[in-house]
């Protein structure tokens, strides 16, 4: 069986980079890529890569519920939804 969230690749910091540099007011742009495709039955696959700031690259399973007529092998959508907009 496949990972549900598994780590694809990291990327690390250009060269000259401060790494966790906090100050009062920062102006950052936070930039995802997302690539994502249907497979067998209800199950989803989203490889979500964090461009700015540079980060790591993962790929997120989702399933639905047999309610749905999906294996339930995998959270739903919406948990990754309401999870993402908790964090």
């Amino acid at each position: 069986m496949e990972e549900i969230v598994k780590k694809i690749a990291s990327r690390t910091a250009k060269p000259g980079a401060v790494p966790g540099s906090l100050q009062p007011h920062q102006d950052r742009e936070l930039r995802v890529a997302i690539e994502a495709e249907s497979l067998e039955g209800m199950k989803k696959r989203a490889i979500v890569t964090l461009e700015q700031p540079e980060g790591s690259t993962f790929s997120i399973i989702c399933d639905e519920g047999a309610y749905l007529a999906g294996e339930d092998t995998a959270p739903p959508p919406l948990a990754y939804f309401s999870a993402g907009i908790a964090f």
